[in-house]
């Protein structure tokens, strides 16, 4: 496939639907803004191919397509402890579903209506049957309920198939522990070679094999194509996958970030980690994921403020991204009955059906303030600071301990300072390091409500002297999108020469 006015072509690469994922659509438009041919490929959740263009790049969403998990030992061993079981519970519930309708049919024959013709049994033959019956399929159905139980465990069982198959196939085990590696690629890799790219941009750990092995394809094709890899996060320190999971986006990471030509990554923190990990002879390149501070006209989305129906004069603090157990949100609602008046919005996906935001909606009418709660979904990225500007500060609770916590900037804490809201942050250790650094917010002890309240406390009693920070220019052009992304120019021109919008 020929590129249009002979531009160099960049394929991107997210294993993900690509809608809400700011860092990711950024990337690919200003990329297409630098004048390459930019492509974005990324998962269709429709069952179909579902191409566009959005802001100057070419989007590509493709179907995933099925397939069954690895065959474990756990799953071996079910099928001989539970030899009875039914297939799948999806046919253990239909088997159920029979048991009901055949129960009422009972109920109607002990109420005495009768059809009329056909062979009629008397009422005990009935009633034995379908006792008969029930015995049967219950306990089958209770030993397909239990079978499932069997598999979601994890234990001694998991531990030493990991170790076999590492033993076995090394970093290769990928293939025996997730599937998913398999699906993407299926899905991507004939839209990639379609393509023919001169550059792959491969965004997280699930892309970064897809891209290396379509790269050597096309090079056995005798084309030039070079391969960036986007780390998003540290994959061993990944607490939120399951055990398998992990252990195989570890090692189909280890076994492909070789072949990448140059790695980017969110913070310098992982640079620093990736680059000891994988032996690199150059510490990745970094692009924080910070906001565009000129985005493109578009409709004035309001405030929030306005949008809860609060007046400037009533405390109220924000929270921005996913809401779920681990999070720990729950530190925000027993801190804010500590605080008289103030009001909390979360802005979260899936606000009306998530079943973590009703816990957190139990738990305010718990301690009497749930009216000072307030649930909404997310804004577009490029509205979202001037949309929760109206706030008096921004917090995140992020937990520590976890790696990626401790190594991480997150978006929410470049949206707070283009929002030029004070922040308050747990003392993982590089954001709280951050904060510190520009005294634009306070920093309180993970998981202590107490805490929080006290810094809550503060910052409504100094609002002024924690956004005079964001004074000074020349940090907000630092955290702006705009400046991050000539990094990734750079990265490209190195690989594949001048931008040609340059």
């Amino acid at each position: 496939m020929e590129s249009a006015q002979g531009r160099a072509r960049v394929v991107m690469v997210v294993p993900n639907r690509i809608d809400g994922d700011s860092r990711v659509q950024k990337a690919a438009a200003s990329m297409a803004a630098a004048g390459w041919e930019t492509h974005l490929v990324g998962v269709s959740v429709t069952g179909a191919q579902d191409p566009y263009v959005q802001d100057g790049a070419h989007i590509h969403k493709i179907p995933l397509p099925k397939m069954d998990p690895p065959r474990s030992l756990r799953r071996h061993l079910a099928a001989w402890r539970y030899p009875f079981a039914y297939s799948d519970l999806a046919l253990a519930k239909k088997r159920e579903r029979h048991l009901k309708a055949a129960r009422l049919e009972l109920d109607a024959l002990r109420g005495g209506t009768r059809a009329r013709g056909g062979i009629r049994l008397p009422f005990v033959v009935h009633r034995a049957g379908r006792k008969l019956e029930r015995a049967w399929v219950g306990g089958r159905v209770r030993r397909t309920k239990a079978r499932e139980q069997y598999l979601k465990r994890e234990g001694r069982l998991e531990r030493i198939e990991r170790r076999w198959w590492g033993l076995l196939l090394g970093d290769r085990a990928w293939r025996r522990l997730d599937v998913n590696m398999q699906r993407f690629e299926l899905a991507f890799r004939p839209e990639i070679l379609r393509l023919e790219p001169d550059l792959l941009h491969a965004h997280d750990a699930y892309s970064i094999g897809v891209c290396v092995r379509a790269a050597e394809q096309l090079r056995r094709w005798g084309k030039t194509v070079k391969v960036v890899y986007d780390a998003h996060e540290f994959v061993p320190g990944h607490e939120g996958l399951e055990p398998n999971k992990l252990e195989a986006q570890s090692r189909w990471e280890r076994q492909y970030l070789p072949g990448a030509d140059a790695v980017v990554t969110v913070s310098h923190p992982l640079a620093k980690l990736l680059q000891e990990r994988h032996g690199l002879d150059r510490e990745p390149s970094v692009v924080y994921n910070a906001p565009l501070a000129h985005p493109a006209p578009r409709p004035d989305p309001g405030d929030l403020r306005s949008d809860l129906g609060l007046d400037e004069h009533t405390p109220l603090a924000v929270y921005i991204g996913w809401a779920s157990p681990e999070r720990q949100l729950e530190v925000m609602i027993e801190a804010a009955r500590l605080v008289p008046d103030l009001h909390l919005a979360f802005m979260v996906s899936r606000h009306d059906t998530n079943p973590y935001v009703k816990k957190l909606q139990a738990l305010g009418e718990e301690h009497g303030i749930a009216d000072r709660l307030h649930f909404r979904g997310y804004v577009a990225y490029e509205d979202l600071p001037r949309f929760i500007s109206t706030a008096d500060m921004g917090i995140h609770p992020m937990p520590t301990g976890s790696v990626n916590h401790e190594i991480a900037l997150p978006n929410k804490f470049f949206e707070y300072c283009h929002a030029r809201l004070p922040l308050i942050v747990t003392t993982v250790k590089t954001l709280s390091a951050e904060v510190r650094r520009l005294g634009n917010g306070e920093v309180f002890t993970s998981g202590d409500p107490r805490s929080l309240a006290a810094a809550m406390e503060r910052i409504i009693a100094d609002e002024d002297g924690y956004r005079r920070a964001y004074k000074d220019p020349a940090l907000l052009e630092e955290y702006s999108w705009e400046h991050q992304a000539r990094e990734y120019v750079r990265v490209y021109e190195r690989l594949i020469g001048p931008a040609p919008a340059a």
